[in-house]
């Protein structure tokens, strides 16, 4: 009896053995942390609703200069963009310096760039962007230098000055329309005439190697 009695001790400490010990044939599957649904989550650049904007440059205003661009979306990350300016006026009133007067100033002027927006993911008109630059302009005017000692004697004058170089840019858009675009760089400038009578405040003529810089506000369609 007693041999019966732990015999059946023994089966069902091994079956509660069993029980506790088992190998689960069928687990419940491991929850991971799905990184590529966190990552999409991630907040993501804004994508412009337009390929084409029309672009004004505020600043020149300040060198009396009607100058607006036209920009086009002609690769996944590529944008063309040219721009032109006419600047008219009688008399000066924003100079560089003491040097000279100026009166019956005209220019025109023509800029071109080729934008590439940097970056795996990178969205045309919202980023950052390098790109060639090339300026020409030209001006007609007369000046006084001040070497007269006989009153104001007004000498006729021109110029002309020739930019290229590279730059980098910033371009983001404001609301569902609207750009802003500043860019920073550097380029050689060969200026030929009467170059140093025609420079003016935010409208410089020199020979250099230096920098040039742009910012422009502008609308999509």
């Amino acid at each position: 009896m007693n041999t019966l009695k732990t015999l059946l001790a023994g089966l069902i400490f091994l079956s509660a053995s069993t029980q506790i010990f088992a190998i689960n044939d069928n687990p419940e599957p491991i929850v991971k942390a799905d990184y590529t649904a966190i990552l999409s989550t991630k907040k993501t650049k804004k994508e412009f609703p337009y390929k084409q904007v029309i672009s004004f440059y505020p600043a020149k205003a300040f060198a009396n200069y009607m100058m607006g661009g036209y920009e086009r979306q002609v690769g996944p990350k590529h944008i063309f963009k040219v721009t032109a300016g006419y600047a008219n006026f009688t008399d000066q009133n924003l100079q560089t310096s003491f040097n000279n007067d100026l009166q019956n100033f005209s220019a025109l002027r023509f800029d071109l760039m080729f934008k590439y927006f940097i970056g795996k993911n990178a969205r045309v008109f919202n980023g950052l962007y390098f790109s060639p630059y090339l300026s020409f302009k030209n001006a007609n005017f007369q000046y006084d230098d001040f070497n007269n000692f006989n009153g104001t004697v007004w000498e006729d004058g021109q110029a002309q000055s020739i930019a290229g170089g590279f730059v980098l840019g910033f371009q983001v858009p404001i609301g569902e329309s609207f750009t802003v675009d500043a860019f920073v760089g550097n380029a050689m400038i060969k200026s030929t005439g009467d170059y140093k009578q025609a420079s003016r405040f935010m409208d410089s003529y020199r020979n250099a190697i230096g920098l040039i810089s742009g910012f422009s506000f502008g609308f999509g369609f």
